[in-house]
């Protein structure tokens, strides 16, 4: 039995998350394939707090997730805070290096 395949994208609109079925023909599974992909979503940035979710649906099936988050850590910018290099295996998927910044006392 072949199986179709199709991707499930997420596109992040500032404050809330779209799910949605890329190429392909969805199957009955899709809610399901759009609820992992959601969590796997958020499990990536763990900064993130998710508020509500809401099905949107076509003739009764769920077709796409929408997704509402705050943001519930914030990087320190204050003048007490130095920047420690981050390690190879932390940086960014782009491969290049960033910066975490830690609190020092004076």
């Amino acid at each position: 039995m072949a199986t179709a395949r199709i991707g499930i994208k997420q596109l992040d609109m500032g404050g809330w998350v779209r799910v949605f079925p890329g190429q392909g023909e969805p199957g009955p599974d899709l809610p399901t394939y759009l609820s992992h992909a959601l969590n796997n979503w958020f499990r990536e940035r763990p900064h993130l707090r998710l508020r509500f979710v809401l099905p949107v649906t076509h003739c009764g099936n769920t077709v796409e997730l929408h997704g509402w988050y705050e943001q519930i850590l914030f990087s320190d910018q204050s003048t007490l805070a130095r920047s420690v290099p981050r390690t190879p295996a932390s940086g960014t998927a782009s491969g290049s290096t960033g910066a975490v910044r830690e609190l020092t006392p004076r």
